[in-house]
């Protein structure tokens, strides 16, 4: 019958079976005496030398960042989250938002509301813009600049304030496990009713701003002139 498994002898020719204590070690090399001691010059890394200073940095904004914010706290007082505090905070956002950049843009949404009535009146923002100037002044290039400040600024109150809200409401009428499983729907539901209350808020005044860009010249002055004109010849309807 054949053997299945190899010789002594087999083994022994094939692999060294001398006890690791017993073989002979490599010898080291030499160092000259101007070659530098290894043990004094660790290894250094360019990208790891640049993650540490990285981290070091985000550490040290995050210590400026919680003093600037704890300073913050400190003046204003702790807002509790979802308390009247809390709310008016959001809605103070919203309004200052909003209402602060929709007026910066003003005559960027002049020429683009008196395109729309008249595609032909300008070929491009600069030209309309350097007609504008000079029929009306600086002025006339901030044409609708009131409506749309207190327009956009009730909407943006609205929506930031009544968002945190509604989000609140839903999550207490859905109750903690239901609110927690469907986080994603509640949000939409609740961001969905304050535009719903924030677009509300905006007509009355997005009604004057469109007159007052898209008539030439304006048919009102301000705000309070065009609700006034409106009001007056249309009712609150209009």
């Amino acid at each position: 019958m054949p053997v299945l498994f190899p010789s002594q002898e087999a083994l022994r020719s094939h692999f060294d079976t001398t006890p690791i204590y017993r073989r002979s070690q490599p010898a080291t090399p030499q160092r000259t005496k101007y070659q530098a001691r290894p043990e004094l010059y660790t290894a250094w890394s360019a990208i790891d030398d640049a993650k540490n200073k990285a981290n070091h940095l985000s550490d040290a904004a995050a210590k400026e960042f919680e003093k600037a914010s704890s300073s913050a706290q400190a003046k204003a007082g702790k807002i509790e989250l979802y308390s009247p505090k809390y709310y008016a905070a959001c809605t103070f956002g919203g309004l200052m938002a909003c209402g602060l950049t929709h007026t910066a843009v003003t005559p960027l949404d002049l020429v683009k509301c008196r395109r729309q009535v008249d595609s032909k009146l300008y070929k491009g923002n600069f030209e309309a813009w350097g007609k504008i100037s000079r029929a009306e002044g600086l002025r006339g290039i901030f044409t609708g600049w009131s409506p749309t400040f207190f327009g956009y600024s009730a909407q943006g109150a609205f929506k930031y304030g009544g968002y945190e809200y509604f989000k609140k409401f839903y999550a207490d009428l859905a109750g903690p496990e239901n609110a927690a499983n469907y986080k994603t729907s509640l949000y939409l539901a609740a961001s969905a009713s304050a535009e719903f209350f924030a677009d509300i808020a905006l007509c009355p005044f997005e009604a004057v701003k469109v007159r007052m860009q898209t008539t030439i010249p304006p048919f009102a002055t301000g705000t309070l002139s065009g609700i006034n004109t409106i009001t007056s010849a249309e009712g609150t309807g209009g």
